[in-house]
């Protein structure tokens, strides 16, 4: 049977990405685009590509969507939860609309979508399917540099989502699964470095001399797209994939920080930020 998916957030980066990369082996991929025709104009040449119009943080436009996959007869198999937003600036000086939008995205909108989604992966597994939900995190849900703290605090929030999901959904043969990138060649940080508000008139204005050079360093120090899309189609195929797969150059340094006292960490994060390097 072909495997039938739902993207989230595919107008850009990871998201059609993976989009490709599933639809050119042979996936039926029903992609999230909240309006315009990023990302679709690029993906309509797949005859199993449809695109759907909405946003995360709509409840009833992700219900519409999903019952428009209900009504095709289409096997939901996988859900891959990749929208998302990186929201950097002093936790003091955030407005309470940013953060609430970190969250409502990053968190209440991946929850949204399990919600609504889970009776089509339910009826898959009764057809002897074996479904899966795929949260694309973050390294930051591991580790929190500064700055990026608020965003941190929703990607943790999203590995311990997948974590207890896991656990309540195993038993229903429904599994769920992190796939934590690092940096990644993305337009995401553009973005991040046009957000530079939150620093100004401030006290942590002189950060700002160090915003552009330290992402353009993580950015070229990322990987490609790619090879997240290549984590997620195994995540969606492996018969015993890893329940957690972080995704990046020298991971094995981030496993090994988490292990340090917090005092280490500290230094280690704020050396980092003086000397333009994230890891």
């Amino acid at each position: 049977m072909q495997q039938t998916t739902l993207i989230t957030g595919v107008s850009s980066g990871i998201g059609l990405t993976t989009a490709k990369y599933l639809l050119q082996r042979g996936y039926t991929v029903y992609g999230s685009l909240r309006g315009g025709n990023a990302g679709a104009d690029q993906l309509a040449k797949y005859p199993t590509f449809t695109p759907l119009t909405f946003d995360v943080t709509d409840r009833p436009a992700i219900h519409a969507a999903v019952q428009q996959i209900r009504e095709t007869g289409h096997q939901l198999t996988g859900v891959v939860n990749n929208a998302g937003v990186a929201i950097s600036g002093p936790v003091e000086t955030l407005s309470e609309a940013q953060y609430r939008k970190q969250f409502d995205v990053n968190v209440f909108g991946l929850l949204a979508v399990c919600q609504e989604t889970l009776p089509l992966l339910h009826a898959a597994q009764e057809a002897g399917l074996s479904p899966r939900i795929v949260n694309v995190g973050s390294v930051s849900g591991y580790l929190t540099s500064p700055f990026t703290t608020l965003y941190s605090a929703s990607k943790f929030a999203v590995e311990a989502l997948t974590d207890g999901m896991r656990r309540e959904l195993l038993p229903f043969g429904i599994d769920v699964i992190s796939i934590a990138p690092g940096p990644v060649k993305t337009p995401i940080w553009a973005k991040g470095r046009e957000q530079t508000a939150a620093y100004r008139g401030t006290r942590y204005e002189k950060v700002l001399e160090k915003l552009g050079p330290y992402t353009e360093a993580a950015e070229a120090d990322g990987v490609e797209p790619e090879v997240v899309a290549e984590a997620i189609y195994k995540a969606l195929t492996d018969e015993k994939p890893n329940p957690n797969v972080l995704v990046m150059k020298r991971g094995w340094l981030v496993k090994l920080l988490r292990l340090t006292p917090k005092r280490f960490q500290d230094r280690f994060f704020l050396k980092r930020l003086a000397e333009n390097r994230r890891y």
